[in-house]
């Protein structure tokens, strides 16, 4: 099958490396593909996305390392972008005149009311308690909720191509500190997300950054996911979620394994302007 890896973050965000490393990565371990997609600038004060001129530079960036590439490895444009409410999101405008190959909707903050911040739920974990303690008073149900949420908000307003880390609320809940993901309201409210995902026909990417970087032990979206995703018929594809050139392939080989065991028998790639199924 045709390796490919369309979530990679490079020197501009919250990444390491050049367009350029990643690309000769890409072609060293016989990726076929490799897309682009670093933070889209955020209306708020952060170290990890681009800002509005460094968007501008990796795009001049993007588009000579494609005309560099071209007849030897396939290099895509495209952008992860945050959905914040009234504030932004892939829907926006603007990024229509970007030209962009693809983009990454992605939800990694709630907001705290009383002082308008944007916590992130997959930083540091002091951020999340924050959250818990200030938004929720201590109610990770109602934390799960409005993360789920969040994401069929985005579902709904549309402008994206593939859905990022679709469960991410999970990566600092290790050993279950915060919520049980087994419990019937959160397996629920997964559930009724993904089936407005498998209504807006985007494609779910199986992300193994979190495994990558040690974060967590399992894939986004998570084993029982991956079986629901595949009984609503929902197309999958691959996605190390790069924040170094080394870590193009990372896991892949094992997401490729529990993505059979949940009963696919085919991944999607995106080439010359279309998403495409291939047997895996």
């Amino acid at each position: 099958m045709l390796l490919t890896n369309y979530h990679t973050h490079f020197e501009l965000d919250d990444g390491s490396g050049t367009l350029q490393d990643y690309a000769e990565s890409a072609a060293a371990k016989g990726l076929s593909i490799i897309g682009f997609s670093p933070h889209a600038p955020l209306p708020y004060t952060n170290d990890w996305a681009m800002t509005e001129e460094n968007c501008a530079v990796y795009l001049g960036l993007a588009k000579k390392v494609k005309k560099e590439w071209a007849g030897r490895l396939e290099v895509y444009t495209g952008l992860e972008i945050d959905y914040i409410p009234g504030k932004g999101g892939p829907s926006n405008n603007k990024y229509k005149s970007m030209n962009l190959d693809y983009r990454i909707g992605s939800v990694h903050s709630i907001m705290e009311p009383e002082s308008g911040e944007e916590l992130s739920v997959d930083g540091p974990v002091e951020d999340l308690i924050r959250l818990l303690e200030r938004r929720f008073g201590r109610n990770a149900e109602n934390m799960v909720d409005t993360y789920f949420n969040l994401e069929m908000e985005m579902l709904e307003a549309g402008g994206f191509d593939i859905l990022g880390h679709c469960d991410l609320i999970k990566k600092r809940n290790t050993d279950n500190r915060f919520f049980d993901p087994n419990m019937k309201r959160y397996r629920d409210k997964a559930l009724e997300m993904l089936k407005i995902a498998a209504a807006k026909d985007v494609v779910i990417e199986v992300n193994t950054g979190g495994l990558s970087r040690g974060a967590i032990t399992e894939l986004y979206p998570s084993p029982w996911m991956l079986k629901q995703c595949c009984e609503l018929g929902i197309p999958l594809t691959l996605s190390a979620d790069a924040h170094q050139p080394d870590h193009l392939d990372f896991h892949l080989t094992e997401a490729v394994k529990e993505v059979k065991s949940a009963g696919y028998r085919e991944i999607y790639f995106f080439s010359e302007g279309k998403w495409r199924p291939q047997p895996i």
